[in-house]
């Protein structure tokens, strides 16, 4: 593949290159990333071509749009696509001395709370183009209402209400009057792609961890409809937290924590195919997800100079059409699950162009 392609959103007049950044890892998530080494990944990105990036509040509370702010905030505005995300605002924390989010290595000391009502959503835009030093963003994606962060079913609900009786017109009247040029929504969770689609037309749906080498569920239902609605997909976490750009190595994370022995097992019989078709396995991780034809972008998360390199070369490595068939024929990939082939044709929705 070629990362500097785009293909369009949806239904709308933007497109987004094939391969993006995402700041999750650089808003201190594993590790405290000391603030030269972000800004030199950042600046080997942009070198590399990297023309898409994802940000949010909750990426270290505010850190992760602060240091993706300071390093595009005097490149040419047109010559980048930016996203980030709504449904929690920064607030002080009660004890601004002794503050640490569990959450985070690093970060910064802020708190936060969720809302997705119409002030809230109208706020939280704001904020985000403050932390940014940029005054304008392309995609605003509604983050995190799922049952991983809300386990009890009323509070999902109540929720999604104050989406319904707010935060959609919110986001409809930023987009109508051309301050975002797409809505969607960033979640990990089987099932909500349906539990927004039965509210309100996506753009864009940006899906962490759960279309990869390892997991392909939502193939079943969700990813189907969606395009069938005219949307378009971007994934995150094609790695699944880390194993399939380390392989089965020991301590390989796989969704945020150690890999299970199954996993482990899995991994390292996918790599073995690889390597006897000279594939390494990141590289047929990043590709994978473009199989199916709604998805537009694949976004990874490097926090290191030379991971932007890497994942570049891996996203450019030619992958022959029988490494994907062996992978069904061990049952290490289902059968009816579309693979990149190279006879596949692409869609009227997706587009494809240089870009700059």
């Amino acid at each position: 593949m070629d990362h500097l392609q785009a293909r369009k959103i949806g239904r709308t007049d933007l497109a987004v290159p094939v391969l993006g950044m995402g700041m999750c890892p650089l808003g201190d998530l594993f590790e405290e990333v000391p603030e030269e080494v972000s800004r030199r990944t950042l600046d080997a990105a942009w070198e590399a071509g990297i023309r898409l990036y994802d940000t949010a509040p909750w990426y270290g509370l505010g850190q992760g749009e602060h240091r993706l702010g300071r390093a595009l905030y005097r490149k040419p505005r047109a010559d980048y696509v930016l996203s980030t995300k709504v449904g929690r605002r920064l607030i002080a924390p009660r004890d601004r001395a002794g503050f640490r989010h569990i959450a985070w290595s690093g970060g910064l000391a802020f708190d936060h709370v969720h809302d997705y009502t119409y002030d809230g959503i109208m706020r939280s835009y704001e904020d985000s183009l403050q932390r940014l030093g940029i005054n304008k963003v392309d995609i605003l994606f509604i983050h995190d209402l799922d049952t991983q962060h809300f386990p009890d079913p009323d509070d999902l609900a109540a929720k999604f209400r104050e989406l319904e009786t707010g935060g959609f017109r919110a986001l409809d009247e930023l987009k109508d009057a051309g301050e975002i040029a797409a809505i969607g929504t960033g979640l990990n969770e089987r099932g909500t792609i349906n539990a927004f689609l039965d509210r309100h037309p996506m753009d864009v749906v940006l899906v962490a961890s759960r279309y990869t080498l390892l997991d392909q569920d939502i193939l079943a239902d969700e990813l189907p409809r969606l395009r069938d609605a005219g949307g378009s997909v971007i994934i995150g976490g094609a790695f699944n937290s880390g194993i399939l750009a380390t392989g089965a190595v020991a301590g390989a994370r796989y969704e945020y924590a150690g890999a299970p022995p199954d996993i482990v097992d899995r991994v390292r019989r996918i790599d073995a195919v690889a390597r006897r078709h000279g594939v390494p396995l990141p590289a047929a991780a990043l590709q994978f997800p473009f199989g199916f034809e709604a998805v537009a972008s694949v976004v990874s998360g490097p926090s290191r100079p030379h991971e932007i390199t890497m994942n570049v070369g891996y996203f450019n490595h030619p992958i022959p059409d029988d490494f994907w068939a062996e992978l069904k024929a061990e049952r290490l990939l289902p059968h009816h699950v579309p693979t990149p082939s190279s006879g596949r044709k692409e869609h009227a929705h997706l587009q494809s162009r240089r870009t700059s």
